[in-house]
């Protein structure tokens, strides 16, 4: 049985709902696997308000921890792509959305590992600056995924 325009529309609209997701899961694995050989016996996963690491996991654990996050903000964004009533115009917002979601994320997850890299646990601290930052980096893609998608509707 051939797919239908509906199914192609759902699986066309997932596609481009889930590629960011995949996008920033992609990046945070290249970035983990240049890094890991640095990374000290247990990697933050977690830092408190003051940028001091509060927990720690093995570095594979880790590397699960970041792709589940990618994972979760897909189905998210999925769930909200399929509830909407403005195919068009929702699909679009959403990809923005998506794109500046998922590199903020990737960003985010670069730094910290970028900051156990080469440090020991008492030593090490993340940067509170990376949180505006990674609002700064996330918005920029997401404008130029609006952009972009304007030009070519």
């Amino acid at each position: 049985m051939p797919p239908t325009s509906s199914t192609v529309n759902l699986s066309r609209r997932a596609a481009v709902l889930i590629a960011p997701f995949a996008g920033g899961a992609l990046a945070s694995a290249i970035a983990f696997l240049l890094l890991r050989d640095s990374f000290p016996d247990r990697v933050p996963t977690h830092f408190s308000l003051d940028g001091t690491p509060d927990r720690f996991s093995s570095s594979a654990v880790a590397l699960g921890q970041y792709m589940l996050v990618f994972a979760i903000e897909a189905i998210g964004t999925l769930a909200a792509g399929w509830s909407a009533k403005s195919a068009l115009t929702s699909l679009r917002s959403l990809c923005v959305f998506a794109c500046g979601l998922a590199t903020a994320t990737a960003y985010l997850f670069s730094a910290g590992m970028w900051t156990a890299s080469g440090s020991e646990d008492s030593l090490m601290t993340f940067s509170l600056i990376q949180l505006p930052l990674a609002i700064v980096v996330g918005a920029a893609v997401g404008a130029a995924a609006w952009y972009l998608s304007r030009s070519r509707a």
